[in-house]
């Protein structure tokens, strides 16, 4: 099948979210291999990572080149393709009108990228006073499901931003977002100093799979009245 009287012919007439997703897949494909056409090797490459995106985000070139049928080129096209997803969400809620860091959704979407990351990283958002964004930095990198955060190197980048306000974020590449104790102990720790000196913990956020926020879904780390 080419994509000439398939997924791009429907996506002319009928519109793009009309398309399955590997019938998306196929269009960046463009051609297939010796027995498998266009569609066929993209479901192919959707069935790799169990009908996931999120999963496909998280794969590297080799990985990519282990499926029989794909080169550099179509690689580097899917690459391409996933960071450009990335990226957009990312700048959806960048230049959104409304406050940007008023809820872990919007946390989330920003910090996106840390989905496909190796290692744990430790990343701050530095905010102002109407949770508008003044910078991020990734303060720590961890091995792979340990990340050292020392509230020094926080609160002292915040002191440089002049923010009233911080958001702690971090990742668990194992994709399951369930708080360790660990975790738990460093967001009741950096709560306590930031209250001390005057900079708000606005929210400590896993990203994994989906996110949790320990505002929003955690009663131990004191913030009932939320």
């Amino acid at each position: 099948m080419s994509i000439e009287n398939g997924p791009r012919e429907k996506l002319i007439t009928e519109g793009a979210d009309s398309l399955s997703t590997p019938e998306l897949l196929a269009i960046l494909m463009r051609t297939g291999v010796k027995d498998e056409n266009v569609v066929m090797l993209s479901e192919k490459i959707f069935v790799k990572f169990d009908r996931s995106l999120y999963k496909m985000s998280k794969a590297t070139l080799d990985d990519f080149k282990s499926i029989k049928g794909l080169g550099d080129v179509k690689v580097v096209t899917l690459l391409a393709a996933l960071e450009l997803a990335k990226r957009l969400v990312k700048e959806e809620v960048v230049i959104s009108e409304e406050p940007v860091f008023n809820s872990p959704e919007n946390v989330f979407k920003y910090c996106l990228d840390m989905q496909s990351l190796k290692q744990e990283v430790a990343r701050v958002l530095f905010l102002d006073t109407k949770l508008k964004l003044i910078g991020s930095k990734d303060i720590s990198k961890g091995t792979l499901n340990v990340s050292i955060m020392h509230p020094r190197d926080i609160f002292r980048e915040a002191l440089l931003r002049n923010s009233s306000g911080i958001v702690l974020v971090h990742n668990h590449p194992s994709g399951d977002v369930k708080p360790s104790t660990e975790d738990l102990e460093l967001t009741n720790k950096i709560k306590k100093i930031g209250d001390m000196i005057g900079i708000t913990l606005i929210d400590h956020v896993i990203v994994g799979n989906t996110f949790y926020s320990f505002r929003r879904d955690c009663k131990e780390a004191g913030w009932n009245d939320v």
